[in-house]
C-alpha cells in the first residue's frame, strides 16, 4: 500500500476511521488536531483549539448525571448563561433580583456587629439655595412667615440666619406644607437687635412631596413695628 492511501473496509472509494487505521485531518493552519489527556499540559501558541459551542435553552434546562459531559447554556441571542457559586459549596449561589441587581445581604446593625456610617453634610449634585426674605414693619407681637418650597426631589436644610433691629423670636418648621413640624426655636439676645447665623451640625432632609416646605416664623417682640430679615440656606438635590 502506498503512503498516503487508506485501506477501505467498505469500498475502494470510502475509508473508515478505525483503531490502527486513523484518518488524519489537516486544519487550515497546517496543524492537525491533538487529542489531549485530562489534566495534561497545554502549549500556548502551539496546540490547536476548537471553537466552543453552547446550547440555546431559555425554558427548561436539561440536567446531567454526576461525571457526565454536558453542553453549556446560552440565550437565543448568544449570551452565555452563568451562575456564580461559592468555591467550597455549590449550593451557595448569587441571586439576581427582578431589577437586574445582584442581591447583597446586609448584616443587622447590633452592638456586637455595628455598621459604621458617615454623616454627609454636602451633596454630590444639586442647586445651592440662599433664599432671602425681608418682613417689613412687622407689628408689635405680630409675626411674618418666610417660606421656601422645595424645588428638587429633596431639600437639605444646612442653616439659616435671622436678624433685626429690635427684639424678636424665630421658629423654624419643615415638612409637608399642611403638616409642618417645628425643628428649631431661637430668640435675639438683646432689645436693640441682633443677628443669628445658625449652621446645623447635620442637614435636615425635607422631601419635595406634598409641597415640601421650610418655614421661618418671625415674631416681633418689640413695642413698635420693626423689619425682620431671614435667609434659608441649603441644597435642592436634583
Amino acid at each position: 500500500m502506498a503512503d498516503g492511501q487508506f485501506p477501505s473496509l467498505v469500498s475502494k472509494d470510502r475509508a473508515v476511521n478505525a483503531v490502527g487505521n486513523p484518518i488524519f485531518v489537516q486544519t487550515t493552519n497546517g496543524t492537525a488536531p491533538v487529542a489531549k489527556a485530562d489534566d495534561s499540559a497545554f502549549a500556548v501558541g502551539t496546540d490547536p483549539v476548537t471553537t466552543a459551542a453552547y446550547l440555546a435553552d431559555e425554558t427548561t434546562p436539561d440536567s446531567v448525571d454526576e461525571g457526565d459531559i454536558g453542553a453549556a447554556r446560552m440565550t437565543l441571542d448568544r449570551k452565555q448563561l452563568m451562575v456564580l457559586v461559592d468555591s467550597t459549596n455549590d449550593a451557595r449561589r448569587a441571586t439576581i433580583n427582578a431589577a437586574g441587581d445582584l442581591e447583597v445581604a446586609i448584616p443587622t446593625n447590633t452592638e456586637l456587629t455595628p455598621l459604621y456610617t458617615y454623616n454627609v453634610n454636602t451633596v454630590v449634585s444639586g442647586n445651592e439655595v440662599h433664599d432671602f426674605d425681608e418682613a417689613v414693619d412687622v407689628a408689635s407681637d405680630g409675626s411674618a412667615n418666610h417660606d421656601y418650597t422645595v424645588a428638587g426631589t429633596t431639600f437639605l436644610l444646612k442653616g439659616f440666619t435671622v436678624s433685626g433691629s429690635a427684639s424678636y423670636k424665630y421658629e423654624v418648621q419643615t415638612g409637608p406644607l399642611l403638616s409642618l413640624a417645628t425643628v428649631y426655636v431661637g430668640f435675639s439676645t438683646g432689645r436693640q437687635g441682633d443677628t443669628d447665623p445658625i449652621i446645623l451640625p447635620v442637614p435636615i432632609e425635607v422631601p419635595g412631596a406634598s409641597d415640601g416646605t421650610v418655614r421661618i416664623i418671625k415674631t416681633n417682640r418689640q413695642g413698635t413695628a420693626v423689619s425682620i430679615y431671614s435667609t434659608i440656606i441649603g441644597s435642592d438635590v436634583a
